[in-house]
């Protein structure tokens, strides 16, 4: 599947998945091989996931390879499978986020660490 369009939805294949440079996915995607040229606002759960110079993931990655190419852009946390087992679905997905925290100035030390 090569999606070049605005798209918003969830995408499940059993191959591979491309976003094109004109391409952007508001949702989530399962797939064996992701790669990513323009944008994906959501999930994703595959085998190998794919950022291209341009391309950009903001959300959550599960995937046994994750390849991010110079000027590729990520943003989000990503997981990799318990003894490199890929194993298709969102029900198997289990991410704990994690709210960043903000510090005052007065909580810096002197080389820019909060204490």
């Amino acid at each position: 599947m090569h999606i070049d369009g605005l798209l918003e939805g969830d995408v499940i294949a059993k191959t591979s998945v491309a976003i094109g440079k004109t391409g952007n996915v508001n949702g989530s995607i399962d797939a064996e091989h992701l790669m990513v040229s323009g944008e994906l606002m959501g999930n994703c759960t595959c085998n190998v996931v794919e950022i291209m110079p341009q391309g950009r993931i903001d959300g959550s990655i599960v995937a046994k390879e994750l390849i991010i190419e110079k000027g590729g852009e990520f943003v989000g946390q990503s997981v990799v499978h318990k003894n490199n087992e890929y194993n298709s679905g969102y029900n198997n997905l289990s991410v704990k986020t994690k709210t960043p925290q903000s510090i005052t100035l007065q909580q810096k030390s002197e080389d820019g660490v909060a204490k």
